[in-house]
């Protein structure tokens, strides 16, 4: 078998979802490929398999669309979950002027200055981008994959979630 394409998550870009709507986590699912050891935990190929995508079993990305408060549409992804409004697990990213814009931080949350950059990209303050919405396109995963965002999350102390804008 030839080698798939290999990305890793910080280099997918909108293309990349127009081109396969669905990405996987190759790290534990082909083990016993060949060139596995080409790959890490954020490399990521097509999903070639059947949709829905069977998301419970693997750590998919699918691609998503965002609807900013002020009606603004524009393109992303996201990790389906069984865990509706769990951010963390579902971690939507949104893509802007060709660079991924993450709204969760995990432990040490968005720094000031990657807000910003996203702000100034869009050219909008924060009452024009939250609250926003997001929903992988239809039929892509087996798991629910939408929510609505007030800002960016972090959860500094692993019990609670924190949003700031």
């Amino acid at each position: 078998m030839t080698t798939p394409e290999l990305r890793q998550l910080g280099t997918l870009n909108e293309v990349d979802f127009q081109r396969h709507p669905v990405w996987v986590a190759c790290h534990c699912l082909d083990y016993d490929e060949a060139w596995y050891d080409e790959t890490d935990e954020e490399t990521f190929r097509p999903w070639c398999g059947v949709v829905p995508a069977p998301c419970q079993d693997e750590m998919f990305l699918v691609r998503t669309q965002f609807t900013l408060s002020d009606g603004t549409s524009l393109t992303g992804f996201a990790t389906p979950s069984e865990s509706v409004d769990n951010f963390g697990a579902i971690q939507p990213c949104l893509f802007v002027d060709g660079r991924i814009h993450s709204f969760w931080g995990g432990m040490i949350g968005i720094p000031q200055g990657q807000r910003d950059d996203l702000y100034a990209a869009l050219q909008k303050g924060p009452d024009a981008v939250f609250p926003l919405s997001f929903h992988s396109d239809p039929g892509l995963s087996t798991l629910a994959c939408s929510g609505q965002l007030q800002g960016f999350y972090s959860s500094p102390d692993l019990s609670t979630v924190e949003c700031s804008q």
